[in-house]
């Protein structure tokens, strides 16, 4: 059976900005909480401050797990050269069979923290 639930956990909530890290997301059935394979998964990366894109939908190699990597080009701020806060919110979107009838989605967030600290 494909998965229906999706758990999305990231090694911490705040970086700063232009560092790396890798989440991992781990694909189940509700009914019985056994790890499942779906069809397909991909992600996404958005700026929820500047409610920008930063990446689009990538797939990844379905597994009962996936790792997603988000690199040091894709966890920055984002704003024009003076009006850069202090931190933004990214989130993650990872989604199991996109695009299907059995399509289902989670997100998670996470805070970074502007590298001049300013």
């Amino acid at each position: 059976m494909a998965g229906d639930q999706i758990e999305i956990q990231l090694p911490k909530t705040q970086y700063t900005e232009r560092s790396s890290f890798t989440a991992t997301a781990y694909f189940r059935t509700r009914s019985t909480g056994a790890a499942a394979t779906p069809t397909t998964v991909h992600y996404r990366i958005d700026n929820l401050s500047t409610r920008n894109q930063v990446k689009d939908w990538t797939s990844v190699t379905p597994g009962t797990t996936a790792s997603i990597t988000v690199a040091a080009t894709e966890n920055v701020m984002d704003g024009g050269r003076w009006a850069i806060p202090k931190w933004q919110t990214l989130q993650l979107t990872v989604a199991l069979d996109k695009d299907l009838s059995t399509q289902v989605t989670q997100s998670k967030n996470w805070r970074v923290n502007n590298i001049l600290g300013v």
